[in-house]
């Protein structure tokens, strides 16, 4: 189904309980040295906790790499290396961000990039897995808006008239990202999808909203 902006703007918020108003989302956003979650490092983390459509905490670290941001890393981010120099390292960040999510639901906006990071830190760092649920909500937009031409967070955040502040920092991504998950959850909870077992079905294909 071919969804319009007004659709969503026209959503009520809900009237009653659902699976999904009361799930703790924690949506991550990270800024790394490079593209490979092996070899490269992370150096800055954000997320916000969200609770029916509210923020309910948030998370923001530098994180020392240990190693020379690339010159392309500091224009893209604005982050270099006298900014992390000092700060604690991703050993030292994870168990603060394990307490900060619980067991919430992990959001990025393309979250095999984010995922990835995240596990390998954990198996470097701490010899640890990630065992939390996770969403995509890149690929939650390709379902609620496949006629956009990209799925960008910034298409995304254009299209819905979301500002992000600070674009390529992990603070200014992280509450766009929050702020449209809200929306697709606000939007498929009024279309009568209120567990998240229904929303990972309709991220992955298997279910359409009528």
């Amino acid at each position: 189904m071919a969804l319009e902006r007004k659709s969503f703007r026209l959503v009520p918020s809900s009237d009653g309980q659902s699976e999904l108003e009361s799930t703790e989302f924690a949506v991550v956003d990270l800024e790394t040295t490079g593209g490979h979650p092996d070899e490269e490092r992370i150096i800055e983390i954000a997320a916000f906790v969200a609770k029916g459509g509210q923020v309910v905490r948030s998370f923001e670290q530098l994180v020392d790499p240990e190693r020379s941001i690339p010159p392309f890393v500091v224009r893209l981010t604005g982050i270099n290396q006298e900014m992390v120099a000092g700060q604690p390292t991703i050993a030292e960040v994870l168990p603060k961000f394990l307490s900060f999510i619980q067991d919430a639901v992990l959001v990025a906006h393309h979250a095999d990039f984010d995922v990835a990071f995240l596990r390998a830190a954990l198996l470097r760092a701490l010899n640890r897995e990630l065992s939390n649920d996770v969403l995509c909500t890149r690929r939650l937009g390709k379902r609620l808006l496949p006629w956009l031409p990209s799925h960008s967070l910034s298409t995304i955040a254009d299209f819905f008239g979301i500002e992000i502040r600070h674009r390529h920092r992990a603070y200014g991504d992280a509450i766009a990202t929050t702020t449209i998950m809200n929306i697709f959850l606000r939007y498929v909870t009024h279309h009568g999808y209120r567990k998240l077992e229904q929303l990972h079905q309709l991220e992955q294909g298997r279910l359409s909203l009528l």
